[in-house]
């Protein structure tokens, strides 16, 4: 590789970089809690909402946001480059040794689909519709 291109590859974002090599960019823009049940009947007093994160494949992206009750919707805002598929997952943190509460995921594919896109995921009791996009 000569200087140029040297110079040219190390000039470009994460995004650009995955364009290039056949990538694509997931941006979550949000999610909206229809129902936040994972620590319904908690230990702690006022442990009630879903302390939630998100990871993308496997990659803590979001959170924890604290305490998301029922109809609240939580702004994430992130970009994540991927290769081939994103597999996007929630949590609720749990105190201590008790493990995190799995709220359920999806994976979404590298073909861009240029428009928001909304999913639903259930688990631990609770459900979440999660709004995002792919762009190349």
């Amino acid at each position: 590789m000569n200087n140029q291109q040297e110079q040219l590859f190390t000039e470009l974002t994460p995004e650009e970089g995955a364009v290039i090599e056949g990538g694509a960019t997931l941006f979550l823009y949000g999610v909206y809690a229809v129902r936040a049940g994972a620590d319904k009947g908690g230990f702690l007093p006022g442990d009630s909402g879903d302390d939630l994160y998100v990871k993308v494949n496997e990659k803590t992206v979001f959170g924890p946001k604290k305490d998301v009750d029922t109809g609240e919707f939580v702004r994430i805002n992130k970009k994540v480059s991927f290769t081939g598929s994103a597999k996007v997952s929630l949590f609720d943190e749990d105190p201590g040794i008790d493990p995190d509460d799995f709220l359920g995921g999806f994976k979404a594919g590298s073909t861009p689909s240029n428009v928001f896109t909304k999913v639903r995921v259930k688990g631990s009791g609770s459900i979440y519709d999660v709004i995002y996009r792919v762009t190349a």
